[in-house]
């Protein structure tokens, strides 16, 4: 299967939204995305639900995987378990290094920075999501190689799985993508609620 993961931009919201607002108002676009992610791929979705633990539940037996930060949203639907993330690459707390990934991982990634962290956690993330497991499985999740700046190979409970990234406006976004082809999709000039 081809995989289309759309990108956003998010525009500036109205002022004085509450941070629950904001949240669902980020949600709602998510999900404009996964509707575009649906089209590119020739899929038509049904209902859109999460069990009890927040884990998307396949739709028609498609599934699919979202993500959502202030400035940027990601989406994606396959046939197979899928999991996307997106993160703006910004200093954090420096014990994030920690928990991110081991001391083995960062001098194979050629030490701490902070692309690194944000390359390491949005593909642990896109694993996890697609494994139905939340950010504490982080830390089992491994980086084994690195292909390339846009490939990346992880171990997770003895399983290997390929994850693609795409660099855009100071994100960096991850996508499992086993071996699918994969072609992004970034709308520039997408009009959303």
């Amino acid at each position: 299967m081809t995989l289309y993961p759309v990108i956003l931009p998010i525009h500036e919201a109205e002022p004085g939204l509450s941070g629950e607002e904001k949240v669902a108002r980020l949600s709602r676009i998510a999900r404009e995305a996964l509707g575009i992610s649906a089209r590119n791929s020739g899929i038509v979705l049904g209902d859109l639900e999460k069990d009890e633990d927040d884990v998307p539940c396949p739709s028609n037996g498609i599934h699919w995987s979202l993500s959502h930060k202030p400035r940027c949203v990601a989406a994606v639907v396959s046939d197979g378990s899928i999991g996307i993330d997106i993160e703006e690459i910004e200093p954090r707390a420096e014990p994030i290094f920690g928990l991110v990934a081991s001391e083995e991982e960062w001098e194979m990634g050629g030490g701490k920075d902070w692309g690194t962290v944000f390359r390491y956690w949005t593909a642990k993330e896109a694993v996890l999501k697609a494994a139905g497991i939340g950010i504490g499985g982080l830390k089992k999740c491994r980086v084994t190689s690195i292909p390339d700046d846009n490939n990346i190979v992880l171990n997770y409970k003895d399983q290997l799985f390929k994850v693609e990234h795409k660099y855009y406006r100071n994100h960096v976004a991850s996508i499992l993508k086993g071996d699918n082809e994969v072609h992004w999709v970034i709308v520039e000039d997408f009009v959303h609620s």
